[in-house]
């Protein structure tokens, strides 16, 4: 499981309730904190802080909180999206630091798709070990959670805790228009290519009756299929410049209605190699990187086999890949949040095959 870490909510209210945790952890209602704050210790650390927000605090730390729950992803994004303009005299400390980078910077013919990026200068990615299994990899779906129906081993027989590691690095996040990806999405061409993508989901099932790896319908698997192909040949792109090679940058691919579409590139390696700065340099140029990805993404050096491939076929057995091989959108798999499928360059840019369903164009630029 692997989660980014976020700023706390309210660093300055967690630790007070943190330091005085022996005095009201057990407190039912405020009435009950009110008498406890009568305590002279209790009262001098909550000074000025009311009394509906410190049971607010201590609900949440025991798990009570009314708050609608929130995916992994979604917290994230929320994070991600909220982030300044580069412009502050703040430092980049502590887990997490993100700054937008102006538009000025980045605006081109080729970004009228992109409303934001993101230049991740710090963060802290912590990924546990839930347990193992032999046949069939543990996956996120789409939420980025793990997807539960496969059939795993436990780590011991009374589990009280999950060893896991912590990695520190840097990263990009780009943010997609809202409008314009449910536009794309909703083109009747599109829904009868998500219908070929599904049709080779469905011959996958086939083949691995025992597995549970789930998909969403077509309207909300067009999104992410083509954000994770783009992330895909971002990253071969970014890696010729940043200093890291393609295997230690990791992804997580965001399609949430709720909140936006987004990709965040990052460092995914536990040493020294993911300090190195070179992401966030790259990212001041970031339209150039994306310039490049999308001309490589136009033509692949199995072209016309790769374009013209069908989900469903069952020679080539290559069902949950639309236009994808090892030509041009493979990356080293453990470093991709889905094994290297549900990918398809055709919902990117144009291809050989002519299908006229991209996102993106670099014609007139």
């Amino acid at each position: 499981m692997s989660v980014i870490s976020l700023p706390d909510r309210n660093e300055t209210l967690r630790d007070a309730v943190e330091t005085v945790w022996y005095f009201i952890g057990e407190v039912e209602d405020v009435g009950e904190l009110k008498y406890e704050r009568k305590k002279a210790k209790v009262h001098t650390v909550l000074d000025g802080i009311n009394d509906d927000e410190v049971f607010a605090e201590v609900k949440v730390r025991r798990g009570q909180s009314a708050e609608t729950s929130k995916s992994i992803k979604h917290a994230e994004m929320e994070t991600l999206i909220a982030s300044k303009d580069e412009l502050g005299d703040d430092k980049p400390d502590g887990n997490f630091f993100a700054r937008n980078l102006p538009r000025d910077c980045w605006d081109a013919p080729w970004m009228s798709q992109v409303e934001r990026v993101v230049l991740v200068h710090r963060l802290r990615e912590v990924m546990a070990q839930a347990g193992f299994t032999r046949f069939e990899a543990v996956s996120p779906d789409i939420d980025g959670e793990l997807e539960m129906g496969v059939q795993r081993a436990a780590l011991a027989r009374e589990i009280t805790w999950l060893p896991a590691i912590e990695k520190r690095g840097e990263g990009i996040f780009i943010q997609f228009r809202k409008d314009a990806v449910e536009q794309w999405a909703s083109r009747q061409d599109l829904i009868a290519r998500g219908t070929r993508l599904l049709a080779g989901y469905e011959a996958w099932k086939g083949e691995y009756s025992g597995a549970h790896k789930k998909v969403v319908e077509a309207g909300g698997l067009l999104p992410y299929v083509l954000f994770h192909s783009f992330s895909h040949l971002l990253v071969t792109a970014v890696s010729l410049e940043c200093g890291y090679p393609a295997s230690s940058i990791r992804e997580r691919i965001y399609t949430i209605p709720d909140v936006g579409y987004g990709i965040l590139l990052y460092t995914g390696t536990s040493d020294a190699e993911g300090t190195l700065g070179g992401l966030v340099q790259v990212g001041r140029r970031i339209h150039e990187h994306i310039h490049n990805a999308l001309e490589m993404g136009e033509l692949c050096s199995n072209d016309s086999v790769c374009a013209q491939h069908e989900p469903a076929n069952q020679h080539e057995r290559r069902f949950l890949h639309g236009a994808a091989c090892h030509g041009c959108l493979l990356i080293s798999e453990t470093y991709c949040e889905q094994h290297n499928e549900f990918l398809d360059r055709a919902l990117v840019v144009p291809t050989v095959d002519h299908l006229g369903i991209e996102f993106f164009s670099l014609r007139g630029s």
